[in-house]
């Protein structure tokens, strides 16, 4: 197949086969075309289709010559340099001191009965203080304007964050499109009908299920396919080794570090669940306020939605992550998901079990992924880099506060035990736990779970004892010999042997120990243990 027959571009935004956004488009056309409701924010990942959309809606507009249809790839990042842009687009010279009232009276002059701006790539201006009250200028003429003036903005996984950075109306006037992966038909349409190839349904399917209906990632795969296979006859070959291969060096990357810490912590629990979360458990599974989060991976391409279930997709990302920020492994600083690990509903814990333990697991997690902020700045061996207990208690009972808890410090303890935090749940505030957190080696290290059960009251669960260690060898074999007394302190109930199914499973060990008023506590034993000197 010569190479002048490949349709499908990679390297240039909106230049490969345009598929799909029925919806989109049609939503948006109606709203320029009549004027009403003729603003509007559209947000996706890299190479989710923004462009492409943005050249396929001012095609269409373009065909009624009522209107005057400008499409701006790349606004300014400068507020003063993009308002002159305006000024050429518009033909007349605008008034930095009075921008709306400039930007009114050179759309009226304009002989024509609508003004549409499509503005892709606009977070580089609306970064900037000046940026965004530009962009609010734009909004009030529009206002003014009473449908004369259309106006689309087009930005990536920040673009939410970037409208809600300051107290603006922007988003409470104009509609807000998040784009989305492209369904299976809209990726078999686009694997088929650019070269009406017939692609077997089966092989349709594994690439859907390898990209997620990324636009882009389609293109990258169909592009390489097609230049490789010789003739028709061998392109189902190409494309099932390329689905294998790993073609997004650049792509994933950027992918990552859009998501955020958090939603790359909410990424890497859901997959770890291995199984669709319901909506009503996003909170309790999350922390507080995930939707804006979920959006954006949704937005990225990194999962979906159905049926009010979230599920992870696109498996090419999935490898990239493993392979390149992997936290399955084996090693001494390895993590997983609490959920995926430890039986809590095997053990009957309560759902305000069940959360809190979630949730200093993840903190947890999140410690070992980005260590440097809880080391000393000076040189130091082992645990003396380590910043003191009270810096870690802190940074907890941060995390904590950030969902459905009640968490109070040492400091502001009373009644019976100084744990150094103590839980409660905000609608049964009966319900409370400990939690006792020290650095290996410190003071009180080896009596951390007499102290923890003597913090305990009647009607306490469970426990919690955060252990933070920074040394080579494992700690869990060690915790246990020295901790747990060698079993003659509570009985292990979770795991089985000798030890821990992994070094990095949180939590480590739980164990129950009988109290005196009648019951069992339960205790979760999670062990932190950032790499040694000199790892990364």
């Amino acid at each position: 197949m010569p190479e002048r027959e490949n349709p499908y571009r990679s390297d240039i935004p909106g230049a490969g086969p345009f598929v799909g956004r029925a919806g989109e488009l049609a939503q948006l056309a109606s709203s320029l075309r009549t004027g009403r409701r003729a603003i509007a924010a559209v947000m996706g990942g890299r190479g989710m289709g923004k462009t492409a959309l943005a050249i396929e809606l001012q095609k269409r507009l373009t065909a009624d010559g009522t209107k005057v249809v400008h499409l701006v790839r790349r606004p300014s990042r400068d507020a003063a340099a993009f308002l002159s842009q305006l000024a050429s687009i518009l033909g007349l010279p605008l008034d930095p001191i009075l921008p709306v009232e400039s930007i009114v009276e050179a759309v009226g002059a304009l002989d024509c009965s609508r003004v549409v701006l499509l503005l892709d790539e606009i977070d580089g201006l609306i970064a900037s203080d000046a940026g965004r009250d530009l962009l609010e200028n734009l909004r009030a003429a529009y206002e003014q304007l009473g449908g004369r003036l259309g106006v689309v903005i087009f930005g990536g996984s920040r673009l939410r964050d970037l409208l809600s950075s300051e107290v603006s109306p922007f988003l409470r006037t104009a509609q807000w499109v998040p784009l989305l992966g492209l369904s299976l038909a809209e990726t078999a349409a686009l694997l088929r009908e650019p070269l009406d190839l017939a692609i077997p349904d089966p092989l349709v399917e594994a690439v859907w299920e390898q990209t997620g209906g990324h636009p882009l990632l389609l293109q990258m795969l169909m592009e390489r396919a097609i230049s490789l296979a010789p003739d028709a006859t061998q392109l189902h070959e190409a494309l099932r080794g390329l689905a294998e291969e790993q073609l997004a060096a650049t792509l994933f990357p950027i992918w990552w570090d859009n998501l955020t810490p958090r939603g790359q912590s909410i990424y890497r629990t859901l997959i770890g669940l291995r199984r669709p979360l319901e909506s009503r458990d996003w909170a309790v599974t999350f922390g507080n306020g995930p939707d804006a989060v979920v959006e954006v991976l949704k937005t990225t391409g990194v999962a979906r939605t159905d049926g009010g279930q979230l599920l992870p997709r696109c498996s090419l990302f999935r490898v990239w992550l493993e392979q390149n920020h992997p936290f399955a492994e084996a090693s001494s600083h390895a993590t997983h998901p609490v959920s995926s690990d430890a039986p809590l509903d095997v053990l009957g814990a309560h759902p305000f079990e069940q959360l809190v333990v979630s949730c200093v697991a993840r903190w947890a997690r999140a410690t070992v992924e980005f260590p440097t902020w809880h080391l000393r700045l000076p040189q130091a061996a082992g645990n003396a880099r380590l910043l003191p207990e009270q810096h870690f208690q802190l940074c907890l009972l941060t995390s904590l506060l950030q969902h459905d808890l009640v968490a109070e410090p040492e400091s502001l303890s009373s009644g019976r035990g100084r744990a150094d935090v103590k839980v409660r749940w905000s609608s049964d505030r009966g319900r409370r736990a400990c939690i006792e957190v020290k650095v290996w080696g410190g003071t009180g290290y080896k009596d951390v779970v007499e102290q923890v059960l003597g913090y305990a009251v009647p009607g306490d669960e469970f426990a919690c004892v955060v252990m933070v260690d920074r040394q080579s060898r494992p700690l869990h074999e060690s915790y246990r010999e020295e901790c747990l007394r060698a079993g003659t302190l509570g009985e292990i109930v979770w795991p089985g042997g000798e030890g821990p199914r992994s070094r990095g499973v949180y939590p480590a060990f739980i164990t129950r120990h009988p109290q005196p008023s009648g019951g069992d506590l339960r205790v979760h034993h999670i062990l932190v243990q950032l790499p040694p000197d000199g790892a990364p």
